[in-house]
C-alpha cells in the first residue's frame, strides 16, 4: 500500500476512536443534564401547590390591605411635622387646602413611637386652613397627665400620620377607654384628696406632737428668756416635776426632823410636869395647891 495510504488509514483510525470517545462522552453529559432536569422538574411540581397557596394568602391579605386602607381612608398626609400649640392645640406644618383638609373636620394624628412604629395620639377638629398649614385642637377631654405631657417631643414630631376617618369600631373602643379613665381619674382624685386628709393629719399630730415635746422636755431657744418666762416653760414639766419632787423630798425631810424635835420637846415637857408633880407632893399642904400647880405645869 502506498504511504500516502497508509497515513489516511491512520488518520481515519484515530479520528475514528476520538468520535466514539467524543460520542461517549456527550451520552454521558446528556444522560447526566436529563438526571438533574428530572429532579429540578420533579422538586418544582412538588413547590406547585405551595406557591398556589402562597399566591392565594397573598391575594387575601392584598385584599384585607385595601379593605382596611379603605376603612382608614383618607390619608390626609404622612411624615408630617407636628408641634404643640398650647395645651390642646397643634399645628400641622404643610398640609393644607391641597391636601383635602377643611375647616371643622375631625382628622385623626398618629405620632412616632418611641421604639418604632406609631401611638395614636387622638381625634382633633381643625379650626384653622392656610395655604401649606393648618391648625386643631383636641376633640376629646385632655386628662392631667395629658396636658403635663402635651410638650414631649415623644407625642409628636416630623413622621406623624394624619387620616381623616379611622375604623369604624375605634371610636366605640375610644370611648370606651375614655369611660375607663374618667373612672380611673375620679378614683385617683378620690383616693389624691384621702392622701392630703391623711397628710394634713400627719401634719396636725406632727405639730402637736412637737408642742407637747418642748411641752414636756423645754425649748432650749428661750434660755435668753430665763427669769422672764417661767422655768418649766424653758427646761420643760419633766425637769419642773423632777424640782418640785426633790424640794417635796427635802421638805419631807425637813418636818420629819421638826417631828421629831417637837417629839424630843414633848418628852422633855412632860418630863418637867412629872417632876413638877413630884415636887409639888413633896410640899406641905400639898391638898392646897395641887389643883393650881398642876394647871401651872401643864401651860
Amino acid at each position: 500500500m502506498h504511504v500516502l495510504g497508509k497515513i489516511l488509514l491512520g488518520l481515519t483510525l484515530i479520528l475514528a476512536g476520538a468520535a466514539t470517545w467524543s460520542t461517549s462522552r456527550t451520552l454521558q453529559v446528556r444522560n447526566e443534564w436529563m438526571k438533574k432536569i428530572e429532579a429540578k422538574r420533579i422538586a418544582f411540581e412538588k413547590t406547585v401547590p405551595e406557591v398556589g397557596r402562597v399566591e392565594q394568602e397573598l391575594f387575601a391579605t392584598r385584599s384585607q390591605y385595601d379593605l382596611l386602607m379603605q376603612l382608614w381612608a383618607p390619608m390626609i398626609g404622612a411624615n408630617v411635622a407636628i408641634v404643640p400649640n398650647g395645651n390642646d392645640g397643634i399645628v400641622l406644618n404643610g398640609v393644607g387646602p391641597a391636601s383635602g383638609i377643611r375647616t371643622g373636620q375631625i382628622i385623626h394624628v398618629f405620632g412616632p413611637g418611641q421604639n418604632g412604629g406609631s401611638n395614636y395620639v387622638g381625634p382633633f377638629k381643625v379650626n384653622v386652613v392656610e395655604a401649606g398649614r393648618s391648625a386643631a385642637v383636641a376633640a376629646w377631654p385632655l386628662r392631667q397627665s395629658e396636658r403635663a405631657q402635651w410638650n414631649q417631643t415623644f407625642i409628636f414630631g416630623n413622621d406623624c400620620r394624619v387620616y381623616g376617618s379611622v375604623p369604624t369600631n375605634a371610636p366605640e373602643t375610644l370611648l370606651r377607654y375614655s369611660q375607663v379613665l374618667l373612672a380611673k381619674d375620679e378614683l385617683l382624685a378620690a383616693k389624691t384628696d384621702l392622701k392630703n386628709t391623711r397628710a394634713k393629719e400627719v401634719e396636725i399630730a406632727t405639730e402637736h406632737l412637737n408642742y407637747r415635746q418642748v411641752e414636756l422636755h423645754g425649748d432650749p431657744s428661750l434660755a435668753g428668756d430665763r427669769g422672764v418666762l417661767p422655768d418649766h416653760m424653758i427646761d420643760g414639766q419633766v425637769k419642773a416635776i423632777e424640782a418640785l419632787d426633790e424640794k417635796r423630798n427635802i421638805t419631807e425631810l425637813e418636818v420629819a426632823d421638826i417631828r421629831h424635835q417637837l417629839k424630843l420637846m414633848s418628852d422633855e415637857v412632860q418630863a418637867l410636869r412629872d417632876r413638877n408633880r413630884q415636887l409639888v407632893a413633896s410640899l406641905p399642904s400639898n391638898e392646897d395647891v395641887a389643883a393650881p400647880a398642876d394647871s401651872a405645869v401643864g401651860e
